[in-house]
């Protein structure tokens, strides 16, 4: 058990959040004169049909001071001449109005608002609190459901890509599966990140950064993994990227927030929502692998090349392209014959929200499922063996208003996640599709029995089929409550708050698996029939496995004050927390913080903001847990200032800077790496006695060297950014710099040298400079009954190893430090050799001594006559990379049309699979597969146009020169992607009041990755060459509304 002593700056928080209260009390009152000049006022708000609109937010301008119009969409406010009202609603455009008169006959007015097709909120929710746009001086970008519903998929990540500037997601395959390690704790914590790329990847099918970290992902006041949420359920995203918006992080601060919100509880009558969708998937991309009689014609000139005799004879190629002897020539397109062209992919859900002033409830319950391409014929056992997915999940929250200054509320979730595969593991059964020729073996003989040979000793089809099924099961479990007091009686804007939660998740497996043998056909000179065996014939194991037992414990009380004092407004909040959490059998994780925050605005012009946080850990050496950690920000909203009174077409015009020290020690700091620990030897041991006798497995050593002094990594965070708003809030635009400083990174040392043969410990003295700029842009009116929108959104992020501990090197250009983090290091290719001579007289390519014409020529950087890692140096990944989204729309009487793109640039992809890189080249047991990039190879007659260098078959003494890493395998990343495309009808509400009892009926129909345009053909610009690959989507639905 661990028990955390708090003893740091007690005294101090309490002085701050006394002087915070008292601020009131210090602060002057308005006199009766000033309030004479007020009077009040009545308004009701409706719509463009004269419908009362409720839940509209009220502000004036210049002041804190706001109100929610009712269910009869009426609001009252104390007013004085002059004074501008600001309207604000997530439906409608946002509107001013100015209060020119005040006679009694105009003291009820109307103020009509219009609807709007882009959602956006006067608040939105940070961390753990809500934040007004108004006085909000951090980054931050959100979009609303209403933008994700329409897409399919198992997370809601494949939505967000290209959403929000700021952040970047890259989908790594195109399907969700399990992990079956016990290693793994997929979607539960961060991984180490590799020292100058800093991604901690919380998955296995996603890449989500944020200004190059991941963030930390907080669902309604939880950090925790976002795949125990249904993305129907989600109300909104937000990703917050600067050191104000992270600091209630503490340790984790250095990371941005991606902030979800969940749908609420309303206080209106009965109301119930049905969604269902039904989608056909396709594979996107796969690559065109050569025919048989091409494959054998390309491996004979390989072969050749290598000085070796030819495989195959005329008689073979002829029997391969006329396919008159396919058991004994097959061509067997596995991709065609594994992977079905189409699966199915379905989602329903049901939300019910209601209750009135003392409750209100919010229930969701979901499915989803989908399959996956393997193939699954009758003839399989009775389970089925294709890869699968399904998710069954309930949400609720009910709030109750015990009293009115007291509410709670309650939140329940649960979820239970299947998954099924083939019993030889998806991913090997994809290596082997991806690998295997087209001519290896008939998919089953002339009896029935499953092709193969000697090399092939194992069907690609039975172990599709045949080779029985893996299990995969998550169980989730949440429940959280969360109390509020509010003291205005006793102290006017004084709340306090008490927030609890509990997570519970496991994760296991069962493997049933097995394996048939295999029968090599052939045929003897009279054409008798023969049958070999090979391969093994297992029969079906059973056996579980518990992948991992997760636990997560969180606590939270926070008191706040907030209180406006015209022109003054003033907000302050003093929050302790702590989790625990517990993975397996390891201790537990015990962070904890206290953090203090002030804010400050006059008249809604000038803007400060502070906050402070004492962050512990007690993965840490004692007396080095704590650390502290503050940002501060200055904001100008120049739109509130007199002088622009006449500028009624401006809305706002904020300039905002945010600067912060952050720290980020939680998910690197590994498992108590300050104290040394030991590991056995294996098969080690001591010769004992005058026998000799073998004392063995008791032997043990030092495992890798304790660091007593490890702390957490820090960084100096930089954010300015200016907000603009014009014509009514039509035009929105925001555009922020960033310039991060991130030291103290856990590295080991390169100059270290293994003289005591130990590892040395990981150490903090990294720097990465990380810089760039994001910009959103929207623009969004309305024409008579015809609403439309453009939005687009762009991020640009570069960076700089400002320092890393390198071995000293003879020339600038192989050091890393002052380069890009992540950059990309390798040969700079020259061409190919194109005669002897020119081999002859160019610099020797070490190991590699078999050189021909044809063969990669590689830059002699240092000219010592010699191509070795001396000749390294960056070759991509260098320049600012950048990525976007541009999303348009319009709706016209109940028909909607939405049209999404995202895209990348100044991205470079790096071919690494060495099937495609050198073709035939695979485990060494076997020529593998070859694909029609290989068409392009050099040859005496194409030495002018070729695209891939001379083709070899590889083999004893054959050196892989020309697939070392070099320019020559680099592409470019590039693309722009048709992300979605959705078109919906709703029917009109006469029709529905008349017809179908007041329930809403909306039909509509999308497409997913429906077009991609790459600079790169060869392969998918995201998804990995033998990864499982991106699908294509188009669904169909309906939502029911009561």
């Amino acid at each position: 058990m661990y028990n955390i002593v708090i003893k740091r700056n007690d005294w101090f928080y309490f002085a701050l959040l006394t002087m915070c209260m008292f601020l009131g009390i210090l602060t002057p009152n308005v006199s009766a004169q000033e309030m004479s000049k007020y009077a009040d006022i009545t308004g009701k708000v409706v719509d463009q049909y004269g419908n009362p609109v409720s839940d509209v937010t009220v502000t004036m301008k210049n002041s804190d001071f706001r109100v929610i119009t009712g269910v009869d969409g009426v609001f009252k406010f104390q007013l004085k001449k002059g004074d501008i009202l600001r309207l604000s609603h997530p439906g409608f455009l946002h509107k001013e109005v100015r209060v020119n008169k005040l006679k009694n006959t105009e003291r009820v007015f109307k103020v009509t608002l219009d609807e709007q097709f882009v959602k956006d909120r006067q608040t939105f929710n940070g961390p753990y609190e809500k934040k007004d746009k108004d006085s909000f001086l951090g980054s931050s970008s959100t979009v609303y459901t209403d933008k994700l519903s329409s897409m399919m998929g198992t997370t809601i990540l494949p939505a967000l890509a290209g959403r929000l500037a700021g952040l970047n997601i890259t989908q790594y395959r195109g399907a969700r599966v399990h992990q079956t390690s016990a290693n793994s704790t997929s979607g539960i914590i961060g991984n180490i990140p590799v020292f100058g790329e800093g991604f901690y990847s919380d998955n296995t099918e996603f890449n989500v950064g944020s200004r190059g970290i991941a963030p930390v992902v907080v669902i309604d006041g939880i950090q925790r993994e976002l795949y125990s949420i249904d993305p129907d359920a989600i109300e909104s995203v937000s990703i917050q990227k600067d050191a104000l918006s992270s600091m209630f992080l503490g340790m984790r601060s250095s990371r941005g927030a991606l902030v979800i919100t969940t749908k609420e509880p309303i206080k209106q009558g009965f109301q119930l929502s049905f969604t269902g969708r039904f989608g056909v998937q396709s594979t996107l991309k796969t690559p065109n692998p050569l025919s048989a009689h091409q494959y054998a014609y390309l491996l004979n000139e390989a072969l050749q090349n290598d000085g070796k005799e030819p495989f195959y004879t005329y008689d073979d190629f002829n029997k391969f392209r006329t396919q008159s002897s396919p058991y004994t020539h097959p061509n067997v397109n596995w991709f065609d014959e594994i992977l079905n062209k189409t699966s199915t992919t379905q989602s329903y859900n049901l939300n019910v929200a209601g209750g009135n002033r003392f409750a209100q409830y919010f229930v969701s319950v979901g499915y989803m499922g989908e399959k996956g391409l393997f193939s699954n014929p009758t003839e399989s056992d009775a389970h089925d063996t294709n890869l699968s997915f399904s998710r069954y999940m309930i949400s609720s929250k009910v709030n109750i208003n015990i009293t009115d200054d007291f509410t709670a509320k309650v939140t329940l979730l649960g979820r239970v996640e299947d998954g099924n595969q083939p019993g030889v593991n998806y991913s090997n059964l994809l290596n082997g599709i991806y690998t295997t020729p087209n001519n290896a073996y008939p998919v089953k003989n002339p009896n029935g029995t499953w092709g193969g040979n000697v090399t092939f000793d194992n069907n690609l089809m039975s172990q599709a089929i045949n080779s029985g099924y893996i299990m995969d099961t998550a169980r989730d479990m949440a429940g959280g409550i969360n109390l509020k007091y509010d003291f205005n009686k006793l102290v006017k804007g004084l709340s306090a708050r008490l927030v609890g939660n509990i997570s519970i998740q496991n994760r296991s497996y069962t493997e049933r698996s097995k394996r048939a043998p295999v029968y090599s056909y052939s045929l003897d000179k009279g054409g008798n029939e023969a049958y070999t065996q090979y391969g093994t014939s297992d029969s079906q194991i059973n056996k579980f496995y518990s992948v991992t037992s997760y636990q997560q414990m969180y606590g939270q009380f926070a008191v706040d004050y907030n209180r406006h004092f015209r022109p003054h407004g003033v907000k302050a909040t003093l929050m302790g927390d702590t989790r625990n959490t517990l993975i397996n059998y390891d201790l537990p994780q015990l962070p904890s913080n206290i953090i203090a925050d002030v804010a400050y605005d006059y008249a809604k012009k000038y803007f400060v903001q502070a906050a402070l946080s004492e962050s512990y850990y007690n993965r840490y050496a004692p007396g080095k847990r704590w650390g502290t950690f503050y940002a501060f920000g200055l904001g100008w909203d120049i739109s509130n200032e007199n002088f622009m009174e006449s500028a009624d077409w401006l809305n706002q015009l904020k300039i905002r800077g945010v600067f912060g020290k952050t720290g980020n020690g939680i998910d690197n700091s590994g498992y108590y790496m300050y104290q040394q620990t030991f590991s056995h030897i294996g098969n080690a041991g001591y010769p004992l006695g005058t026998q000799m006798s073998y004392l063995g497995n008791v032997t043990t050593e030092n495992a890798p060297l304790a660091n007593p002094f490890l702390t957490w990594e820090k960084a100096y965070k930089w954010n300015l950014g200016i907000d603009l708003a014009m014509f009514n809030n039509r035009l929105k635009f925001t555009a922020d710099y960033y310039n991060d400083k991130y030291f103290d990174l856990l590295q080991n040392r390169g100059k270290s040298i293994e003289l005591i043969g130990q590892s040395y410990p990981m150490e903090n003295i990294g720097k990465v400079r990380r810089f760039g700029g994001d910009l959103s842009i929207t623009y969004q009116d309305r024409i008579n009954d015809f609403n439309y929108y453009v939005s687009a959104n762009w991020s640009c992020e570069q960076s700089k190893l400002l320092y890393m501990d390198e071995q000293e090197v003879p020339e600038e250009y192989l050091r890393q430090t002052g380069r890009p983090a992540g950059a990309i290091y390798g040969l700079v290719a020259d061409g190919f050799f194109t005669t002897r001579e020119e081999i002859e007289r160019s610099p020797v390519i070490e190991g590699f001594e078999n050189i021909q014409p044809g063969d990669i020529k590689y830059k002699d950087l240092n000219d010592d006559k010699v191509i070795n890692e001396f000749d390294r140096t960056v070759i991509g990944g260098d320049k600012p990379y950048s990525y976007f989204g541009i999303d348009l729309g319009f709706e016209w009487r109940g028909l909607e049309f939405s049209m999404f793109w995202q895209g990348a640039y100044n991205r470079d992809l790096y071919l690494q699979d060495w099937t495609l890189l050198e073709g035939f080249q695979t485990n060494g047991r076997y020529y593998g597969q070859a694909y029609e990039n290989m068409l392009g190879r050099w040859t005496p007659e194409t030495a002018q146009t070729a695209t891939f260098p001379r083709l070899t078959a590889g083999g004893n003494g054959y050196n892989r020169g020309n697939g070392w890493n070099s320019s020559f395998w680099l592409r470019s990343g590039n693309f722009i992607r048709l992300k979605n495309i959705s078109l919906g009808y709703s029917l009109p509400d006469s029709f529905c009041n008349n017809y179908l009892g007041g329930l809403r009926l909306k039909i509509f129909v999308n497409g997913q990755n429906l077009f991609t345009k790459s600079a790169c053909e060869l392969v998918d610009p995201e998804v990995g060459f033998t990864s499982y690959p991106l699908q294509r989507c188009i669904s169909t639905g309906i939502n029911i509304r009561f």
